[in-house]
């Protein structure tokens, strides 16, 4: 009795210091100056936690490969931040895990969501729409392209075209092999289609940007009222002598 007494007070003792672990990760409601609730911030726990919800019992290694499928276009992480990240979101209660034997290939481990995870998950979804505080590298390269003259803005601008092309095909080859046949097996299915079909969008509207701008540059060639050096790294000091 004393022995059982003994476990089940560390057990609590072991939940309780996983409480403050779920609010440091951000999805405690909060509120704004007006009163009104503010946006929870999106993070990579979070979308790991919305797969790992649509994918009961999910390997990590189908958890890089879905990541990559579904939301590279929009959320970038790398392998080596995921797995890190999955680890830290066990130690705070979100997820469990458990070590697959396998005979003739690697152990896996499977991944499910803990009730905790669920309801951070629940808070995020439910809480105001978070503005977009976006780092577009390209856009702030496009800025001052004008340095570089009427050549040398065309030629990033080729760059880009050509970089949103090859993206653009690896966006509709997921299409293709995951959303061939019409229809959807699942509304977790349904949405990730919608989050596909807005990169595919994005994509080609860089494109038709990208040729418009490129057409803006021809028809304009007055504005630049130095030489074009060449943006493969043509040194100036010379066209200056």
């Amino acid at each position: 009795m004393a022995t059982g007494c003994r476990r089940e007070n560390a057990r609590l003792k072991k939940a309780d210091t996983k409480a403050p672990a779920v609010r440091r990760r951000g999805v405690t409601p909060k509120r704004l100056a007006s009163g009104a609730a503010a946006p929870v911030k999106a993070s990579l726990e979070l979308a790991l936690l919305g797969l790992i919800a649509a994918s009961p019992r999910i390997s990590g290694y189908d958890i890089v490969r879905i990541f990559n499928l579904s939301m590279r276009h929009f959320w970038h992480a790398h392998q080596g931040q995921i797995y890190p990240t999955l680890a830290r979101m066990e130690r705070d209660g979100w997820i469990a895990s458990r070590e697959v034997i396998q005979r003739g290939r690697p152990n896996k481990r499977l991944f499910s969501i803990l009730p905790a995870g669920r309801e951070a998950l629940q808070r995020w979804l439910a809480s105001p729409f978070e503005d977009m505080k976006l780092k577009h590298a390209p856009l702030l390269k496009t800025l001052y392209l004008g340095h570089l003259g009427a050549d040398g803005a065309l030629e990033k601008f080729a760059e880009q075209r050509a970089a949103s092309v090859a993206y653009l095909e690896e966006l509709r080859d997921i299409e293709r092999e995951f959303f061939k046949q019409g229809g959807y097996v699942d509304e977790h299915r349904m949405f990730s289609y919608f989050t596909l079909r807005y990169g595919i969008g994005w994509m080609e509207e860089n494109i038709r940007w990208c040729d418009w701008a490129m057409g803006e540059i021809e028809n304009h060639r007055e504005l630049f009222s130095t030489p074009s050096p060449s943006a493969s790294g043509g040194d100036s000091r010379k066209a200056a002598r």
